[in-house]
């Protein structure tokens, strides 16, 4: 699949974790773009614009659960990797309820993350007719 023009919001509040995931999705032709927080991303312009996103759990202030079920109220999710060092039960299942949603634990394999976007994202909204990003 191509994957030149998918763009991917990374939104981790951690430096090094932004850097190293940029990094490998910028070797594999992904478009990566970079927020510290959720209220970074929903008041910036990257929100309705993305095919995909790299998402930590925890966030400062609104958590990655919270900003995915924000997205999913307007209709703008997108195809999303969660991404945490810590494994929750319940949030596990809250996570099962979006579509097109994967976790991966830190320390992740980035092939794992490499390829589900590849999957998922096109660079054309998902592919659909009417450029919107919805799963």
């Amino acid at each position: 699949m191509n994957v030149a023009k998918a763009k991917v919001c990374i939104v981790d509040d951690d430096p090094a974790v932004q850097d190293s995931v940029r990094a490998l999705l910028a070797a594999f032709g992904f478009d990566p773009h970079c927020v510290s927080s959720a209220e970074e991303f929903l008041l910036g312009d990257l929100n309705g614009s993305i095919d995909g996103m790299v998402l930590d759990l925890r966030l400062p202030e609104m958590s990655g659960i919270d900003l995915l079920t924000q997205l999913t109220d307007e209709g703008t999710a997108v195809p999303t990797v969660v991404i945490s060092g810590h494994r929750d039960e319940d949030v596990l299942a809250q996570l099962a309820s979006f579509q097109a949603v994967i976790f991966l634990m830190k320390p992740f394999a980035p092939d794992r993350l490499v390829d589900f976007l590849s999957e998922h994202c096109t660079g054309k909204r998902n592919g659909r007719p009417d450029g919107s990003n919805r799963c």
